[in-house]
């Protein structure tokens, strides 16, 4: 009988890189940066930029006024109403796109054209050809971010495993049980993918569209506070809508992550 089996297993030496790199710290640790790395830009390069405290003083008063929750909630609306249009038809036609070689060919330019398209140009001209109103604002925005949803979900039904199909086609499965188990599973990435980048999009050019056109709503107030030299009201409400997309992220997609890829290994280097 050898020492080592004698005095049991050895123990893992422990690693002390650990205390450096655990990912529960990570968050904090870039807050924290990007707070002194503000405070040092307003300090010393940028005088006209507001500090974090009172930015922070601004922003409590306007949570505090009348308006905040009504224009907080006009924002919302339009964000999850792109969201939804936005990635369900890039999504269809996506799909469509990965699957069918006509629809493929005769849909791909006009998605490049899409892409190409700059998001202030589209608003501009849907405001000239519809006029000032809610579906004017709606339709801006699914023309700028259907395309992005559109090339996630088309490459990703693109690169779908022919194999899985034959598979489906020797067990005689119904176009529905093909959709549900062959090709909604393989797709999840993709989809997934273009549900954060149809979320991340709407929330730029709802605000956007808002600056340029609307009268309520978290972009009024920024071009409102902007015309009057107000940066730290600015900013304020720029944190509005960014700490909501924090929490959607944390609380939704995550969450979505974790269930509907539980069965993926988790991956470290």
């Amino acid at each position: 009988m050898t020492p080592s089996s004698i005095d049991g297993p050895r123990r893992r030496p422990r690693d002390d890189r650990s205390r450096w790199t655990n990912p529960r710290l990570a968050p904090v640790v870039g807050i924290a940066f990007g707070l002194v790395a503000w405070w040092l830009a307003s300090s010393l390069l940028f005088r006209f930029l507001p500090d974090p405290l009172t930015t922070l003083r601004a922003f409590g008063e306007q949570v505090t006024t009348d308006d905040f929750l009504v224009n907080l909630g006009v924002t919302v609306r339009r964000v999850l109403l792109g969201t939804v249009g936005g990635f369900v038809i890039g999504s269809a036609i996506g799909l469509a796109m990965g699957r069918i070689k006509t629809a493929e060919t005769a849909l791909y330019p006009w998605v490049f054209v899409g892409l190409a398209l700059p998001g202030p140009l589209v608003i501009l001209f849907a405001i000239l050809a519809m006029g000032l109103g809610e579906l004017t604002s709606l339709t801006a925005l699914w023309v700028v971010v259907t395309p992005f949803v559109v090339t996630l979900v088309y490459g990703g039904a693109k690169a779908l495993d022919p194999e899985l199909m034959e598979m489906a086609a020797t067990y005689r499965f119904s176009t529905w049980d093909r959709f549900r188990h062959v090709l909604v599973p393989s797709l999840l990435p993709s989809l997934m993918s273009g549900l954060r980048v149809a979320f991340a999009m709407s929330w730029k050019i709802v605000v956007l569209i808002e600056a340029l056109s609307s009268t309520v709503g978290i972009g009024e107030r920024i071009h409102f506070f902007f015309t009057f030299n107000q940066p730290a009201a600015v900013l304020a409400w720029t944190f509005s809508f960014t700490i909501i997309m924090v929490f959607v992220e944390l609380l939704i997609f995550q969450t979505l992550d974790r269930r509907l890829f539980a069965w993926r290994p988790e991956g470290r280097l």
